[in-house]
C-alpha cells in the first residue's frame, strides 16, 4: 500500500484569554497563547511548505482553556490556517466539530466521553479518532511551537514505521528535539544534580535519557521516551492503545509505556528531527508530582516486573522508586508548598486509574466502531476542501 496518501500531521494548539491572564476553573497547559497575541502556529504551518516526497493531510486541534472561549478561538484559528489551504490540505478540528462526532457517537449508540477536548491526553487521542475515520495509517504528532527544517522528514518517518527492526514491529518512532542552537538537549541552570531528588534534576534526568540513546549503535533504538511533538504512530498501535486522558502531563511517555506493557515497540531514530521553539513558560511541579504518582501508581497496579522498571531509567525511572513520597515531601517542603498534595496524588490516581484502565478497555471497540464512518468521513473530508 503507498503509505505516501496515509499520513496525518497532526498539531495542537493551545489558547486563552486575551493578555494571558487566569479564571477559576482554567485548564492548565504548558504555555497558552493569549487570544489577542499572534502566537506561533503560523509560523509552524509556514515551515511545513519545505517538506518534499510524500503527501500528507494537516489537521490542527484546537484547545481553549476556559469554555467560554471556544467560538472564538475556533474562529481565530480558522483564520490563522486560512492562507495555507493553498499549499495542502489542512483543516482544524475545533469545538463544533466535537459536538457533531459527539451526537454522532450518541447515533451510533457509542459512549460520547471516548472523544473530547480538554486535557493533553483527550486532545492527543483526536489525532488517532480522525486517523481512524478517515482510514489513515500514520500518524504524525507535532506541536505549535515548532518548525520543520529537514525536507526529507516525512521521508524518514516512512523509511521504518510499519516494519520490523530486531524481529520486532515498528509501532512507533520517536525523535529528537533541537533548539535554535542546534542542540538536543535542554540547558541546565540552577539544578542539584548532585542530590539524589530527581526533582532537583529533572532536566539532567531527561539529558541523560537522550545521551543513553546516543550511546547505543545503529539509528534505531527501542526507547521508552519520546516527545509528542515528534511521534509518529502506526494505525496496528493507535487502534488499540488510546492515550490516557487523565494524566495531567507527560502523556506522550504514558502513551509510550501503555504500549510497550501491550506488546507494542516504539524506537528512536536518530536522523528524525524538528527545532522547537518555545515560548517561556513557568514551573510545573504540581502537575509533575500528580503525573508521577499517578504513573507509578499505574505500574504498581499493572504489576510490572524489575526488568521493565529498568528500561524506563534513568527518565521517567528516576520519579517512580518506592521513596517517590519522601521525595515529594522534600521538595513541597523546600518550595513552600502544601504537603497535602501528595494526598491530593494519591486521591487522584485511586479515582482516575480505573477510569483509564476501562477506557482502555473500550477503545479498540470504539474505534472499529467509528472505521470509516460515512458521516463523520463526509464532515472532515468537506472540511479538508478548499474553499
Amino acid at each position: 500500500m503507498d503509505m505516501s496518501s496515509k499520513v496525518l500531521i497532526a498539531i495542537p494548539t493551545y489558547w486563552t484569554w486575551k493578555g494571558g491572564k487566569c479564571s477559576p476553573g482554567d485548564a492548565i497547559y504548558d504555555h497558552p497563547t493569549p487570544l489577542d497575541q499572534k502566537g506561533t502556529l503560523a509560523r509552524t504551518l509556514k515551515s511545513l511548505k519545505n517538506i518534499e516526497g510524500p503527501g500528507f493531510k494537516v489537521m490542527i486541534i484546537t484547545a481553549a482553556t476556559n469554555p467560554q472561549l471556544e467560538e472564538s478561538i475556533e474562529a481565530r484559528v480558522g483564520e490563522i490556517i486560512k492562507p495555507f489551504k493553498k499549499e495542502y490540505p489542512i483543516t482544524q478540528f475545533a469545538f463544533s466539530d466535537l459536538k457533531l462526532a459527539q451526537k454522532r457517537l450518541e447515533e451510533l449508540g457509542i459512549r460520547k466521553k471516548m472523544i473530547g477536548l480538554n486535557g493533553y491526553g483527550n486532545i492527543r487521542n483526536i489525532q488517532l479518532i480522525v486517523a481512524q475515520i478517515m482510514g489513515i495509517q500514520i500518524v504524525v504528532g507535532l506541536d505549535d511551537d515548532e518548525i520543520v527544517t529537514d525536507k526529507d522528514y516525512l521521508r524518514k518517518v516512512l523509511n521504518f514505521i510499519g516494519k520490523k527492526h530486531s524481529g520486532k514491529f515498528i509501532g512507533g518512532i520517536a525523535g529528537f528535539y533541537f533548539d535554535d542552537k542546534g542542540n538536543n538537549k535542554s540547558e541546565v541552570k540552577n539544578e542539584r544534580v548532585e542530590s539524589k531528588n530527581p526533582f532537583h534534576h529533572k532536566k539532567s534526568l531527561m539529558n541523560a535519557a537522550i545521551e543513553k540513546i546516543e550511546r547505543e549503535t545503529g539509528r534505531l533504538v527501542e526507547t521508552s521516551i519520546g516527545f509528542g511533538g515528534n511521534m509518529v504512530i502506526h494505525s496496528q498501535v493507535f487502534q488499540k492503545i488510546p492515550f490516557d486522558p487523565y494524566i495531567p502531563r507527560g502523556e506522550d511517555i504514558d502513551y509510550i509505556i501503555d504500549a510497550y506493557l501491550s506488546g507494542y515497540h516504539f524506537f528512536f531514530d536518530k536522523e528524525l528531527f524538528i527545532v522547537h521553539l518555545p515560548p517561556p513558560s513557568g514551573s510545573h511541579l504540581k502537575e509533575d508530582v500528580i503525573r508521577f504518582i499517578y504513573e507509578r501508581e499505574k505500574l504498581r497496579k499493572l504489576n510490572v516486573n524489575g526488568a521493565f522498571r529498568s528500561f524506563l531509567e534513568p527518565y521517567p525511572g528516576a520519579f517512580l522508586h518506592d521513596d517517590q513520597e519522601e521525595q515529594v515531601y522534600e521538595v513541597l517542603i523546600e518550595r513552600g508548598l502544601s504537603q497535602e498534595l501528595v494526598e491530593v496524588a494519591k486521591r487522584y490516581s485511586e479515582e482516575n486509574l480505573p477510569r483509564f484502565f476501562e477506557f482502555q478497555k473500550e477503545w479498540p471497540e470504539f474505534m472499529e466502531e467509528i472505521k470509516d464512518d460515512e458521516v463523520l468521513k463526509e464532515r472532515f473530508m468537506n472540511k479538508w476542501k478548499v474553499k
